[in-house]
């Protein structure tokens, strides 16, 4: 059975710290679907939000594949922390701070 959670990032300042958290975190498939969350104005440019499903094969695997999959790539190309909250099927919630590797791009 899959497990369905969500995410959400926090309000994202850096402009190459929000290329980033795009590039990592907006997926596609069964397990992973994220987007820019849009604006509520008719201005036509994306909030700089990432929000999104999160699944997994497992009841809290979604706080796994956030915290050991893509938790690690976004630390490897971040310049400034970044929080993301997830909220898991099973009903578990965490929040993770993600800090930029010493002497990451």
């Amino acid at each position: 059975m899959s497990e369905r959670g969500s995410f959400v990032t926090e309000y994202i300042y850096c402009h190459r710290c929000l290329d980033v958290a795009r590039d990592v975190l907006r997926g596609d498939t069964k397990y992973h679907n994220a987007i820019a969350v849009p604006s509520a104005l008719d201005s036509g440019v994306d909030m700089p939000i990432i929000a999104g499903r999160i699944g997994h094969t497992a009841p809290g695997g979604e706080l796994i594949t956030m915290e050991f999959d893509l938790g690690p790539q976004l630390e490897a190309r971040l310049c400034h922390p970044l929080r993301v909250a997830v909220l898991a099927e099973n009903g578990e919630g965490r929040i993770f701070t993600f800090d930029p590797e010493e002497g990451g791009t």
